[in-house]
C-alpha cells in the first residue's frame, strides 16, 4: 500500500508548462488548510492538500472548466467530503467518509441535487492530476482536439511522456501527457476517444502533428 501520496511536483510541472513559473500565491497556505481541517473535523486527504497548497489560489487551475473548491468552500455532503464541481453545477464529486482513510482514496461523484453517489473508478491523485492538466490544456494559447481510437493511443507513448507513475494516474476516464521540449500537454478522453492538445505556441502544435500523422481542429 502507498502510504503516502505527493503530486506537487507533478502539478507544478503542468503549470509551469502552461502558466509560466508558479508563484507562491498560486497556493492556500498550510493555515488555510488546516483552518478547513478543524471546521470540517477530518484530515483532509494528501494528494487534494498537494492540489490546494500548489494551485489553490490560481484560476487557470481551479475555474477553467471544473471547480476544484478552496479550503473554505470544501464541504461534508452527508459522510461524503465533496471537493469539486463540474462548471455547470449539474455534477460534484467527493470522498465517501469509508475511504477517507486510504492513503489514496477513491472518487465518488453525484449528479447535482441528487442522493446516490456512484464510482468514478479512479484514485484521487489520478483524478486531480487528469482535472489540473484538462484545466491547462483548454487555458493555454493553442488548444486543438482530434478524434481518436483508443486502440491507437499507444502510438502516442513514444513521443509524449505520461504524467505521473501508474500508481498515481490509473483509473478514471482520462490519460494526461505532457511534452516538455516542445512546452506542450495532451488529455485524452476514454468515453469519447478524443485527444485534446494545448500548446503555448502555434508551430509546437504543427509539429506535433507532424509527428504524429495527425489532423487536429482548433477549438
Amino acid at each position: 500500500m502507498v502510504s503516502h501520496i505527493v503530486i506537487s511536483d507533478l502539478i507544478e510541472s503542468v503549470m509551469a508548462i502552461a502558466f509560466g513559473v508558479r508563484r507562491p500565491e498560486d497556493g492556500c497556505t498550510e493555515a488555510d488548510l488546516c483552518a478547513a481541517e478543524q471546521r470540517l473535523g477530518l484530515s483532509l486527504p494528501a494528494a487534494l492538500r498537494d492540489y490546494l497548497a500548489t494551485a489553490g489560489r490560481h484560476r487557470g487551475m481551479t475555474d477553467a472548466d471544473f471547480h476544484v473548491l478552496p479550503p473554505d468552500k470544501l464541504r461534508l455532503a452527508g459522510d461524503c467530503l465533496v471537493f469539486c464541481e463540474e462548471n455547470q453545477y449539474v455534477a460534484e464529486w467527493g470522498i465517501q467518509a469509508a475511504d477517507r482513510a486510504s492513503p489514496n482514496p477513491r472518487v465518488s461523484g453525484r449528479a447535482h441535487n441528487t442522493e446516490k453517489w456512484y464510482s468514478e473508478g479512479s484514485r484521487l491523485s489520478g483524478f486531480l492530476i487528469h482535472v489540473a492538466t484538462w484545466q491547462a490544456v483548454i487555458s493555454m494559447p493553442e488548444c486543438s482536439r482530434c478524434e481518436l481510437p483508443e486502440k491507437e493511443l499507444k502510438a502516442l507513448e513514444p513521443l509524449l511522456e505520461c504524467i505521473g507513475d501508474k500508481k498515481l494516474r490509473s483509473g478514471g476516464h482520462r490519460v494526461s501527457f505532457i511534452d516538455r521540449t516542445n512546452a506542450l500537454l495532451a488529455t485524452y478522453l476514454h468515453n469519447s476517444e478524443t485527444l485534446y492538445v494545448g500548446a503555448a505556441r502555434p508551430e509546437a502544435l504543427e509539429a506535433f502533428e507532424a509527428r504524429c500523422g495527425l489532423e487536429l481542429d482548433a477549438l
